[in-house]
């Protein structure tokens, strides 16, 4: 029964966040905010595209799910005082399953900045609303390292009720690395379950002085 359960949450995992992607009768629900005009100019628009490995915590340590990697792109849209960011995965795999949602998803996150007293020195407070629900954690000035937690809007049968990531810029490098843990901690302690490691190449804006490839006859 607890493996049946295991294996019905981890479709929850994806989409339980959504609030359901059809309403009844009515348009299909999205999870990224909804307004009449284009995105407000961004300072910057960052790109990124990569791979996501999954990892699921079974017999007291974590095994590797390749049915459950992902592709996934990420457009970051960065203002003053806040980012926007939608993330699009697509699971490719031909033994997925379904048990982690539809194979291809949409997640949105605002990350707000703000200096905050109480803050360790060099850091700056972060605050989220998300697809994953609300959260707080703390990145640096240049923005190289961030951590951060949400509580998802999920059923008190999942066995997960934290969102955790983790995220490197390597921004000389032109990379990102990024874990995604689901964590549980409704027995007193924290529980792993589901790690998802990440790594993606950017891609910013450029212009060039002729088109960059060419079509050549076989």
């Amino acid at each position: 029964m607890k493996r049946a359960i295991r294996s019905s949450v981890l479709g929850f995992v994806t989409f339980a966040a959504l609030a359901g992607t059809v309403a009844c009768g009515g348009a299909p629900k999205s999870p990224l905010p909804t307004a009449a005009q284009a995105w407000p100019e961004s300072e910057i628009t960052l790109v990124w595209v990569g791979r996501g490995e999954a990892n699921l915590f079974q017999g007291g340590a974590y095994q590797r799910s390749p049915k459950h990697d992902y592709d996934f792109m990420v457009v970051q849209r960065r203002y003053r005082d806040h980012w926007e960011s939608v993330k699009e995965m697509h699971r490719r795999h031909p033994d997925y399953d379904g048990s982690a949602g539809p194979r291809d998803q949409s997640y949105y996150f605002r990350i707000g900045f703000a200096a905050r007293a109480g803050e360790p020195e060099g850091k700056v407070g972060v605050t989220v609303a998300s697809t994953w629900g609300p959260g707080v954690g703390t990145t640096d000035p240049e923005f190289r390292n961030a951590a951060f937690s949400t509580r998802p809007e999920v059923s008190s049968f999942a066995p997960f009720d934290t969102l955790r990531l983790q995220q490197h810029y390597r921004y000389e490098e032109g990379s990102l690395e990024e874990t995604v843990e689901l964590l549980d901690h409704s027995g007193g302690k924290e529980v792993p379950y589901v790690r998802n490691d990440e790594r993606a190449t950017l891609y910013a804006t450029r212009r060039f002085d002729a088109p960059p490839t060419r079509f050549a006859a076989p």
